[in-house]
């Protein structure tokens, strides 16, 4: 799986790469470039590409999907970064965005990459049908917005050094990570036009993955090493942030993360050998160790 995942990234950093040579130059696009092609697994990029196996679509239909779904993440990462919300200084093994440019910089980089996320989705060379591509934009703003990774950022935040119940964890969680997730099992679904029962069903997998990401995330920051993550570890307990760790501990939190990967496996055997990449990404999540 992970040469599955390094091969993926490649594809999409190289339409990444040339997406950005067809923009005006501007001062910031060095710095977008820094955030978001330098590292990273594009894991997200791999559950759609996955996803579409299931659905006969071939790689050149999504392609165009996956760059703009990690534009979204990377755009998440630089503001997570920053100062005034997580205060991170290194990302992917190398000096966070706002530690390289300075904060304002980081911020307008940020901005800007989550326009060019929709940029690159309404381009006319994504040629798929224009209201198929209209609830695409819709369904990924509602990801990246106050429903999604900005509303669940918001709540990681003031969720700090309090006492918060599990159904309120797993809002955020769901928020903050699991909805761009979502969206990446959701999204090769529309462009197959299958039922809206299809559509929940891959979303509900997509939502259960995103969850097992920022639950094994949570692991990592315990147990794993900075070496190996590419940024701080067992800093959520300094910052008091809210977990599933803080609330059950180590052992019953992983126990939990196996359930919802059992939870993925059986909604995704109804299509047999198709779904077996996707079924490998789950397995790949729960046992990372970056």
């Amino acid at each position: 799986m992970l040469k599955n995942i390094k091969q993926n990234a490649r594809i999409v950093d190289t339409f990444i790469k040339k997406y950005f040579n067809t923009q005006k130059y501007s001062e910031l696009i060095p710095v977008m470039k820094y955030g978001t092609l330098f590292g990273g697994k594009k894991i997200r990029s791999t559950i759609i590409f996955n996803s579409s196996k299931i659905f006969n679509i071939k790689p050149n239909q999504i392609i165009n999907l996956c760059a703009a779904v990690e534009c979204i993440h990377s755009y998440s990462l630089i503001h997570d970064d920053l100062p005034c919300m997580d205060n991170d200084t290194l990302r992917r093994g190398k000096p966070s965005t706002h530690i390289k440019f300075g904060e304002s910089t980081a911020i307008l980089a940020g901005n800007s990459l989550l326009t060019l996320a929709f940029e690159i989705i309404a381009d006319k060379k994504f040629n798929i049908d224009t209201t198929v591509k209209l609830n695409l934009i819709k369904k990924l703003s509602e990801c990246a917005g106050h429903v999604g990774i900005a509303g669940g950022q918001f709540l990681d935040l003031n969720y700090e050094k309090k006492k918060i119940d599990f159904k309120k964890i797993i809002n955020m969680q769901r928020k903050k990570t699991g909805k761009l997730f979502e969206f990446c099992c959701l999204a090769p679904a529309i462009i197959a036009k299958k039922s809206i029962k299809t559509q929940k069903e891959m979303s509900m997998v997509g939502a259960e993955l995103g969850l097992l990401f920022q639950i094994a995330d949570d692991l990592l920051d315990i147990k794993g090493n900075k070496k190996n993550t590419g940024k701080p570890v067992k800093k959520d307990k300094k910052k008091g942030k809210s977990t599933l760790i803080k609330l059950f501990g180590y052992e019953k939190t992983l126990g939990f993360a196996l359930d919802r990967k059992k939870m993925i496996i059986n909604k995704l055997k109804k299509y047999g050998k198709k779904s077996n990449k996707l079924i490998e990404v789950s397995d790949f999540i729960l046992n990372r160790s970056f």
